[in-house]
């Protein structure tokens, strides 16, 4: 028996897909046990892993008959059989990556406020759905009538030239590339107004941004492309079918890593280990990292609970109904806003009135209070700000 790369093969397809299958069902634990927030995500990645154990379910069986190994070795039947197997490992290839790079998108449009990113990542998802389903039909009709890829024995037919299917590929492998970049360079942006420590920050960046790692994978495969022309295509298109299988695998568990931050919060707590981002006394980190910030704005009412506020006036005593039993001296009540009469700014500064905005994250509204001038010995209304994030899981 001459060489043979099947068990490469089969070696490199078995790892990866443990390592799919392991990352997709940790995720899965943690979105419908953790933050019990499963979504269309979660969703859309099961189906890529589908398609990835299809793939390398196909890969291997198509060893069983000859995958890895040259043709001139093989009977016709076991050629057609082998060849089939390749075909099926085109179709499945093309699904698995189109659910990845969807269920990528939809992670980030999570976490993602501003139009502008939002429209960003509905582009960049368009284009590889696109492309993907472009590379599928192609491949999938690329011979005339279909079966004619793998059966060239007993029957006549065509194909489309090598020549259309390796552009194909060049193009494809350069938009996944692109595409893959710009979903890692998103989340800078993304994390930059989150109320969260920097070092956090830091932290957070690249594991949102692994699902660019599937590029590595890609530039690798672009060096073997050519091998499409070989006409010993079983076994000179084994580093294609390798690195195909690594993409895949590399943008599911790339994808499903980024999503289980609460699983190690959940761990490290039980272990007893600090999972705070740096700032001071952990105070500054949110529990989940999220949206933004909103803020919540609460009044603290006066310890004799009187609907409008006082002042003491200088000079002759005065006093309102039902004062007395407090001993609050001169009181005169103060107008607020309900009061305006012009509701103009010079009467807002004549009675006290003033503007002051709140802001956290993205965030912002402005509040109205009524700061009379009022002397020593005064009764306020005060206003406590308290910032609360908003938890939001991923």
């Amino acid at each position: 028996m001459g060489a043979n790369r099947g068990p490469e093969l089969q070696a490199v397809c078995s790892a990866m897909v443990s390592m799919s299958f392991i990352s997709v069902v940790l995720r899965c634990y943690v979105r419908s046990r953790i933050v019990k927030a499963f979504g269309w995500d979660d969703f859309f990645m099961v189906i890529a892993l589908m398609f990835h154990v299809m793939f390398a379910t196909c890969a291997i069986g198509g060893i069983h008959y000859g995958t890895g190994r040259h043709m001139a070795e093989l009977s016709n039947d076991n050629i057609v059989k082998a060849m089939r197997y390749w075909w099926l490992c085109y179709v499945a290839y093309c699904w698995a990556m189109i659910f990845c790079k969807i269920s990528i998108g939809l992670f980030l449009l999570r976490i993602t406020i501003k139009p502008l990113q939002r429209w960003i990542i509905y582009i960049v998802m368009g284009l590889t759905v696109f492309t993907g389903l472009v590379f599928f039909f192609v491949t999938l009709l690329q011979c005339n009538p279909i079966s004619y890829f793998w059966d060239k024995f007993s029957q006549t037919g065509t194909c489309v030239p090598v020549d259309v299917i390796i552009a194909l590929t060049f193009l494809y492998s350069v938009i996944s590339v692109i595409c893959d970049f710009t979903f890692a360079l998103l989340p800078i942006f993304l994390v930059w107004n989150l109320n969260m420590s920097g070092r956090t920050k830091v932290l957070l960046v690249p594991i949102l941004g692994m699902a660019c790692v599937a590029s590595i994978a890609v530039l690798c495969r672009m060096a073997y492309v050519m091998d499409f022309k070989n006409p010993d295509f079983l076994w000179a298109t084994v580093d294609i079918a390798i690195w195909s299988d690594t993409e895949q695998a590399l943008g599911i568990t790339a994808a499903s890593l980024a999503t289980l931050r609460p699983l190690y919060r959940q761990l490290a707590a039980k272990l007893g280990i600090s999972t705070n981002g740096g700032g001071e006394s952990g105070k500054d980190t949110p529990k989940w990292y999220g949206a933004p910030s909103t803020v919540k704005v609460s009044k603290r009412k006066s310890i004799w609970n009187i609907g409008t506020l006082m002042r003491t006036e200088k000079g002759g005593t005065v006093r309102d109904r039902g004062e007395a039993d407090y001993g609050m001296g001169s009181l005169q009540p103060i107008r607020l806003r309900d009061d305006l009469v012009d509701d103009t700014q010079v009467e807002r500064s004549e009675k006290g009135f003033q503007t002051w905005t709140v802001s956290a994250g993205g965030k912002s509204f402005d509040e109205e209070r009524g700061v009379p001038p009022i002397p020593t010995g005064k009764i306020t209304m005060q206003k406590d700000v308290v910032q609360e994030s908003e938890r939001r899981s991923f």
